[in-house]
Protein backbone atom coordinates (compact mmCIF):
# COMPACT_ATOMS: atom_id res chain seq x y z
CA UNK A 1 0.00 0.00 0.00
CA UNK A 2 2.03 2.98 -1.21
CA UNK A 3 2.03 6.12 0.87
CA UNK A 4 0.26 8.16 -1.82
CA UNK A 5 -2.69 5.77 -1.70
CA UNK A 6 -3.30 6.63 1.93
CA UNK A 7 -3.05 10.31 1.11
CA UNK A 8 -5.41 9.78 -1.85
CA UNK A 9 -7.95 8.17 0.47
CA UNK A 10 -7.77 11.11 2.89
CA UNK A 11 -8.08 13.52 -0.02
CA UNK A 12 -11.05 11.62 -1.43
CA UNK A 13 -12.91 11.83 1.88
CA UNK A 14 -12.38 15.57 2.16
CA UNK A 15 -13.27 16.27 -1.47
CA UNK A 16 -16.40 14.10 -1.23
CA UNK A 17 -17.58 16.06 1.79
CA UNK A 18 -16.61 19.35 0.18
CA UNK A 19 -18.47 18.64 -3.08
CA UNK A 20 -21.56 17.35 -1.27
CA UNK A 21 -21.64 19.62 1.77
CA UNK A 22 -24.64 21.70 0.67
CA UNK A 23 -26.61 18.59 -0.28
CA UNK A 24 -25.78 16.94 3.05
CA UNK A 25 -26.51 20.10 5.02
CA UNK A 26 -29.91 20.45 3.37
CA UNK A 27 -30.72 16.83 4.27
CA UNK A 28 -29.94 17.40 7.95
CA UNK A 29 -33.11 17.69 10.00
CA UNK A 30 -31.76 19.01 13.28
CA UNK A 31 -29.17 21.48 14.51
CA UNK A 32 -27.31 18.57 16.11
CA UNK A 33 -27.02 16.84 12.72
CA UNK A 34 -25.81 20.06 11.09
CA UNK A 35 -23.22 20.50 13.86
CA UNK A 36 -22.09 16.90 13.41
CA UNK A 37 -21.68 17.46 9.67
CA UNK A 38 -19.75 20.70 10.19
CA UNK A 39 -17.39 19.05 12.67
CA UNK A 40 -16.78 16.08 10.38
CA UNK A 41 -16.11 18.40 7.44
CA UNK A 42 -13.61 20.49 9.40
CA UNK A 43 -11.83 17.38 10.72
CA UNK A 44 -11.67 15.84 7.23
CA UNK A 45 -10.23 19.08 5.84
CA UNK A 46 -7.66 19.35 8.63
CA UNK A 47 -6.67 15.70 8.21
CA UNK A 48 -6.20 16.17 4.47
CA UNK A 49 -3.96 19.21 4.95
CA UNK A 50 -1.95 17.57 7.70
CA UNK A 51 -1.48 14.35 5.71
CA UNK A 52 0.47 16.25 3.08
CA UNK A 53 3.43 16.42 5.47
CA UNK A 54 3.29 12.93 6.93
CA UNK A 55 4.90 9.64 6.03
CA UNK A 56 2.80 6.55 6.57
CA UNK A 57 4.27 3.12 7.29
CA UNK A 58 2.74 1.14 4.45
CA UNK A 59 3.50 -2.25 6.02
CA UNK A 60 2.10 -1.41 9.45
CA UNK A 61 -0.88 -3.74 10.08
CA UNK A 62 -2.73 -1.01 11.96
CA UNK A 63 -2.28 1.43 9.06
CA UNK A 64 -3.46 -1.21 6.61
CA UNK A 65 -6.50 -2.01 8.74
CA UNK A 66 -7.48 1.64 9.19
CA UNK A 67 -7.05 2.29 5.48
CA UNK A 68 -9.27 -0.67 4.62
CA UNK A 69 -11.91 0.57 7.09
CA UNK A 70 -11.71 4.06 5.62
CA UNK A 71 -12.16 2.73 2.09
CA UNK A 72 -15.12 0.55 3.08
CA UNK A 73 -16.77 3.46 4.85
CA UNK A 74 -16.21 5.71 1.86
CA UNK A 75 -18.08 3.19 -0.27
CA UNK A 76 -20.97 3.39 2.19
CA UNK A 77 -20.90 7.19 2.00
CA UNK A 78 -21.02 7.08 -1.80
CA UNK A 79 -24.03 4.75 -1.61
CA UNK A 80 -25.81 6.99 0.90
CA UNK A 81 -25.10 10.10 -1.20
CA UNK A 82 -26.98 8.62 -4.14
CA UNK A 83 -30.29 8.83 -2.31
CA UNK A 84 -29.77 10.54 1.06
CA UNK A 85 -32.81 8.71 2.38
CA UNK A 86 -31.28 8.21 5.82
CA UNK A 87 -29.24 11.20 6.98
CA UNK A 88 -28.63 9.58 10.37
CA UNK A 89 -26.87 6.58 8.80
CA UNK A 90 -25.05 8.87 6.36
CA UNK A 91 -23.72 10.98 9.22
CA UNK A 92 -22.67 7.84 11.10
CA UNK A 93 -20.66 6.70 8.08
CA UNK A 94 -19.11 10.15 7.65
CA UNK A 95 -18.19 10.30 11.33
CA UNK A 96 -16.63 6.82 11.15
CA UNK A 97 -14.61 7.72 8.05
CA UNK A 98 -13.32 10.89 9.69
CA UNK A 99 -12.41 8.88 12.79
CA UNK A 100 -10.41 6.42 10.67
CA UNK A 101 -8.67 9.28 8.86
CA UNK A 102 -7.85 10.99 12.18
CA UNK A 103 -6.38 7.72 13.43
CA UNK A 104 -4.23 7.48 10.32
CA UNK A 105 -3.01 11.04 10.88
CA UNK A 106 -2.08 10.14 14.44
CA UNK A 107 -0.14 7.10 13.25
CA UNK A 108 1.55 9.05 10.47
CA UNK A 109 2.58 11.74 12.93
CA UNK A 110 4.00 9.27 15.43
CA UNK A 111 6.41 7.56 13.08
Amino acid sequence: MPEENIFDDLQKLYFTLDRNFNKLFAACQTDEQRDQLRAAYVNARDNFWEARNLAFQENDPLVKGLTEELRATQKQIAKFLRSLQDIVETLKAITAAVHFSSSLITLGGSR
